[in-house]
């Protein structure tokens, strides 16, 4: 019995301290109304992509990261290669803007 309440106590323990770790942020493209811009973005603790897709101007996507950094790189319409962004701190729902 003791057992399992300390196994209960150490799961809760983890759970609450791996979404209080979590980082959540949104990104927004800042070109011109109507342009869009392709962006992949990169949890730089975990080293996944946690979003890729084309942005249209003024929309707004919400981020969640394993901790708080996030880089952002992006190409315009008709690009070859992604530039690559600077890491950017993605906490509290800030927004980031491309």
């Amino acid at each position: 019995m003791k057992a399992r309440l300390i196994a209960l106590a150490a799961m809760t323990v983890l759970a609450v301290e791996g979404q209080a770790i979590a980082g959540t942020c949104s990104i927004q493209s800042n070109r011109a109304p109507g342009e869009w811009t392709f962006v992949r973005v990169y949890d730089v603790d975990s080293g996944k992509i946690v979003l890729q897709r084309a942005i249209k101007a003024g929309l707004t996507y919400d981020l969640t990261v394993s901790k708080y950094r996030v880089r952002v790189d992006s190409k315009l319409p008709g690009g070859i290669t992604y530039a690559a962004g600077p890491v950017s701190t993605c906490r509290d729902g800030n927004k980031i803007k491309v």
